[in-house]
């Protein structure tokens, strides 16, 4: 029962993590696309931070994927 509860209460913190992260990586996309629109260079730290938000959720996802994964068995 202990191992259920601490896998839904781990479930619970990932997607608040990435739904943090995807908060970032928003701003981070609107200002590149504002560079777009613009028809101007994109800041270089903007696509890196794109690109690491990015990254970040991409593992928490697949780590939230293991994670449901192995609750649903244990019900």
């Amino acid at each position: 029962m202990s191992l259920k509860k601490d896998l839904a209460k781990e479930i619970g913190l990932l997607e608040k993590e990435m739904a943090a992260l995807e908060s970032k990586r928003s701003r981070s996309m609107a200002a590149l696309m504002e560079a777009l629109i613009s028809r101007r260079d994109p800041d270089e730290s903007e696509m890196q931070f794109f690109r690491q938000y990015s990254a970040e959720i991409e593992i928490k996802r697949q780590k939230l994927i293991d994670l449901t994964v192995r609750l649903k068995h244990l019900m």
